[in-house]
């Protein structure tokens, strides 16, 4: 049933495929949004570059090799089902012979004990548990929820990766709209100055009035340049990210549709795929479940323990050489083994009391982590609601402080308004394009934040 759950809810809400009716969150301004003529290169896509960085990033290789090692441990737990199985032989050559003391005729002397100089041993011995008051099967249960929680911990490690490369993606695509936006203005504001210099040669306006607006240029140009070094500082990110060198030739490229946003499912089903989806929370589950198995294992450790052995082993013995037929002999044994801790200074106690305390606080983390989560699916969700309300509060807002420039301006050619009213239009407009800006970034930050949240799976991107 939460597979068949999962599965609707992913459908209802995939950010990865950007599924969803964009019709009333598309910014409807792609002049604002265009992309920034780069130098030569190769141009990425956002899937392309989430793509590139599960493959190459460091955080994604770490914590594969840890899912690796949590597999092999998982084995090694595995073999306490099998019985151990060793050879040993050996050789031992006496140099000087063992004496004991011994009464002899001539009284009390020390005497050789064996004349052998030469011991040959072979020996191929068994052991096999047979009950251990339930360790064995704990112990294979740590290792399954070892390699379990490896797992996830890969799914986490590559959900911060997806998120980080499209946050810097959408900084990109901020940053360069940004640059648009104080190029339009830095456009605006040189029409109005040579505007208002040929009013001036016409009489109609003063010096003052040129000073004035050449030193609104001059304070539009900075914008402009530090917008274009955001570009720049957001790309070199992205392609750190991507474990790039600074100076590869990689650029962001992006289409309308990435500036669209999705219709969004209410809050019970964002808090319901996270239950089902988010690698930490499951991690945090797998932790308390450790917890308790290791716990188990320690309580075992009351019972007695019941094993099985058998050997198969050669002997042969000779003063000098190899032993021949009557200097050798082969023997074999088999039985049970049965051990019962009686007292071992409370220290068995004392270790079952520590791994219970550590259940108990894995619990209780785990418990606090479905609160945090819960808060962080509401707080991604609220901040992109708030976010789409200002894209289309802005839009319209854009749309009347461009229609009022235009009439601002034609009223100052006819010399109907001041030379400070029109400034204002303009700065209404450039503020009006940043607000609007600001949204989109917002709410694509928000989003991004929303689907790392409720642990969206990152394999579209593989």
């Amino acid at each position: 049933m939460k597979k068949i759950l999962s599965l609707i809810l992913t459908l209802l809400f995939s950010a990865n495929v950007f599924a969803g009716d964009y019709s009333k969150n598309n910014p409807m301004n792609a002049k604002l949004f265009e992309e920034i003529q780069q130098k030569e290169g190769t141009k990425i896509t956002i899937k392309e570059a989430v793509k590139m960085a599960l493959k190459d990033s460091y955080q994604v290789y770490s914590a594969s090799k840890m899912k690796e090692i949590s597999d092999e441990v998982y084995n090694q737990m595995k073999s306490s089902y099998y019985p151990y199985v060793d050879f040993n032989a050996s050789y031992n050559r006496a140099l000087l012979r063992s004496k004991s003391l011994a009464k002899t005729d001539d009284g009390e002397k020390m005497v050789e004990i064996s004349p052998v100089n030469n011991t040959f041993t072979a020996q191929l011995q068994a052991n096999w548990v047979l009950w251990t008051g339930g360790k064995v099967k704990n112990t294979k249960e740590y290792g399954k929820l070892q390699s379990e929680r490896g797992e996830y911990q890969l799914r986490h490690a590559k959900s911060m990766v997806a998120k980080e490369v499209v946050n810097y993606c959408y900084m990109i695509i901020y940053a360069s709209a940004l640059v648009h936006v104080q190029e339009n203005s830095l456009d605006i504001a040189n029409q109005h100055l040579d505007e208002t210099k040929a009013r001036y040669k016409q009489g109609l306006s003063s010096n003052l009035d040129v000073m004035t607006q050449e030193v609104r240029v001059n304070n539009i140009v900075p914008l402009v340049l530090q917008a274009k070094k955001n570009v720049e500082l957001a790309t070199l990110y992205l392609r750190q990210i991507l474990n790039k060198d600074p100076e590869s030739p990689i650029y962001l490229t992006w289409i309308e549709d990435d500036l669209m946003i999705p219709e969004i499912p209410d809050l019970q089903k964002l808090y319901d795929m996270a239950y089902e989806q988010r690698p930490e929370l499951i991690v945090s589950k797998l932790a308390a479940d450790i917890a308790e198995t290791n716990y188990k294992i320690a309580k075992a450790d009351h019972y007695p323990n019941l094993s099985a052995y058998g050997n198969y082993g050669y002997n042969g013995y000779t003063i000098e050489g190899l032993p021949d037929n009557n200097h050798y002999y082969w023997g074999s044994n088999i039985g049970l083994q049965f051990s019962m801790p009686i007292f071992h200074g409370f220290s068995v106690s004392s270790q079952v009391k520590q791994k219970e305390m550590y259940y108990e606080d894995a619990k209780a983390s785990y418990e606090n982590l479905k609160k945090n989560v819960r808060i962080q699916v509401k707080s991604a969700w609220l901040n992109l609601e708030e976010a789409k309300k200002r894209i289309e509060s802005t839009k319209g807002v854009v749309e009347r402080a461009q229609e009022n420039l235009n009439s601002k301006m034609l009223r100052y050619r006819n010399g109907l308004i001041s030379q400070l009213e029109l400034n204002d239009a303009i700065s209404d407009l450039n503020d009006s394009n940043l607000t609007f800006v600001q949204a989109v970034h917002d709410a694509h930050v928000a989003l991004s934040d929303l689907n790392y949240a409720v642990g969206m799976e990152t394999e579209d991107y593989e």
